[in-house]
């Protein structure tokens, strides 16, 4: 069924605005923690000359990524897709912890492009932002990227231009460790999409109508909560790019032990996901090993990573459900054991047992640096639905992203600091706030000398969350709000390393 423009749009009550500001500050950052060390790496070459390069014997892909525009129908819906590979998830990326990343890039569209590598530490240049860390690809040109793979883990690759992400420029990017501690027979990535009713540029503009949508009745909640709010309605949601109609289906051994990589790639869903029948127990989240904790249902932020172990140890068929919050909506997916048949429950899940979210966890291993902490910065996050505005400290990032403008301000830092960034949220909505070329500590559990390790964190409206991080890769970094409609209005606000002038004159 055809959707009309006027039925995709929701919005809720604007929020408060205040300031942020810089402080220096002593205190005990915990215990500490080994953190990967970036060697040096090549510059990738500007773009269009990665062909020359190729041709030369000096770039030499382990894989080149083909991207191109394709009609795109899912949930009675016809989108202009922008594939990888011509498919949704595109062509699937693995390596090995310590190996040299070496990707090929060949822009086929009709438009410009940017790869970034999420959750990846990586020199700043290649980092996959246009106009912070390179120039767009423009169309019919390449672009080779190059750079030591320091860490393990599930992560995904984007477009960060535009829009270009919510139509299907994505992929899996999986790093296998040196070491594994965890035995299991079988080893899937699950990518949970959202698939958008209209293209981007309508949305928006619908969006910054202003128009009021009612509420959605019997939306999924995370626990406690009872208003979670969304941005667009009437979307359609897939697990591996496969509709409900159509699920994605995994066969296996009974008495088998699976790794599920659960990578939330949607533009601006959280998911709720369950197994019917089946606990499981969380032992990684976006790369970095937490202690291990069992539950029933696990919520993953937009583009959070969280990886659980599942053991199936009867026949059976058993379906997963991720439920969307602040929707009436799922996707599923099935699991089967090669002696049973498929069967699919698309009933509305309960979520009965333990829910574990961001803040039921704990590393695996202490994790703070030992010293005390150098600046903080407090990071209003604001915004409201009427006008469609989403903001930073008061400030918004419009696209381009390079180039002078009154609204463009920077989270300064120094090479070797200790940084705390106080995210305060006083907007309508939650927001999953991702910070590009590091990872970061998230206080405020039981016991912070062993506070996860993340790189997106969803800040739950009304609440505020620090994170704390050591400023190790020097460069101008994105820090953004994940949500891809609030990105795409300049909620965003860079880290930008600055060399101390004194420094400079004492030298």
């Amino acid at each position: 069924m055809k959707l009309s423009r006027r039925d995709f749009v929701k919005t809720s009550a604007s929020g408060g605005l205040a300031a942020g500001a810089a402080t220096f500050i002593a205190g005990n950052a915990g215990a500490q923690q080994s953190q990967p060390v970036l060697p040096p790496a090549s510059v990738p070459p500007e773009t269009g000359c990665a062909k020359s390069l190729l041709g030369a014997g000096v770039a030499k892909p382990d894989y080149t990524l083909v991207v191109d525009e394709k009609p795109y129908s899912q949930y009675g819906v016809d989108l202009q897709g922008m594939l990888v590979g011509g498919t949704w998830p595109g062509t699937p990326i693995r390596y090995t912890e310590g190996d040299m990343f070496r990707v090929l890039i060949n822009n086929r569209m009709t438009q410009p492009t940017c790869i970034h590598w999420h959750g990846i530490l990586l020199p700043s240049l290649q980092d996959g932002v246009p106009e912070i860390a390179q120039l767009p690809i423009e169309a019919g040109t390449s672009q080779y990227y190059e750079f030591p793979l320091v860490q393990q883990g599930s992560y995904y690759y984007h477009s960060h231009l535009g829009v270009q992400e919510q139509y299907g420029l994505l992929g899996p990017l999986i790093i296998d460790p040196k070491d594994n501690p965890y035995s299991y027979d079988y080893d899937e990535a699950l990518m949970f999409s959202d698939i958008p009713p209209a293209e981007g540029k309508e949305i928006i503009e619908e969006l910054r109508s202003g128009r009021h949508r009612p509420e959605i009745k019997d939306a999924y909640e995370p626990p406690n909560t009872k208003d979670f709010d969304i941005d667009v309605v009437n979307v359609g949601y897939t697990l591996n790019g496969q509709p409900n109609s159509k699920p994605w289906t995994l066969t296996v051994k009974k008495g088998s032990r699976l790794r599920l990589r659960l990578i939330n790639s949607s533009g601006s869903s959280f998911f709720r996901i369950s197994i019917d029948g089946l606990k499981f127990s969380v032992i990684e989240v976006d790369g970095n090993r937490v202690k291990p904790i069992e539950g029933q249902n696990v919520i993953v932020p937009t583009s959070a990573r969280y990886d659980v172990l599942v053991d199936v140890p009867d026949s059976g068929s058993y379906t997963i459900h991720a439920a969307a919050l602040g929707d009436d909506k799922q996707c599923l997916g099935v699991i089967h054991t090669d002696d049973a048949q498929v069967s699919v429950n698309d009933k509305r899940p309960t979520f009965d047992g333990v829910t574990v979210d961001f803040r039921s966890l704990q590393s695996l291993n202490p994790s703070g640096f030992g010293r005390k902490v150098d600046r903080v910065y407090d990071v209003l996050l604001s915004g409201k639905m009427k006008k469609y505005e989403w903001m930073m400290n008061n400030h918004y990032w419009p696209e381009p992203f390079a180039g002078p403008h009154p609204e463009k301000t920077y989270l300064d830092i120094q090479q070797g600091e200790v940084v705390q960034l106080r995210m305060i949220n006083r907007s309508p909505m939650s927001h999953p706030m991702h910070l590009h070329g590091h990872t970061f500590r998230v206080l405020g559990s039981a016991d912070d000398d062993f506070a996860p390790i993340m790189d997106a964190v969803w800040v739950p409206k009304g609440e505020t969350v620090t994170i704390e991080f050591l400023a190790n890769n020097p460069g101008m970094w994105a820090y953004h709000c994940h949500n891809i409609w609030h990105l795409a209005v300049g909620m965003m606000q860079p880290v930008r390393y600055v060399v101390d002038e004194r420094e400079l004159l004492r030298q």
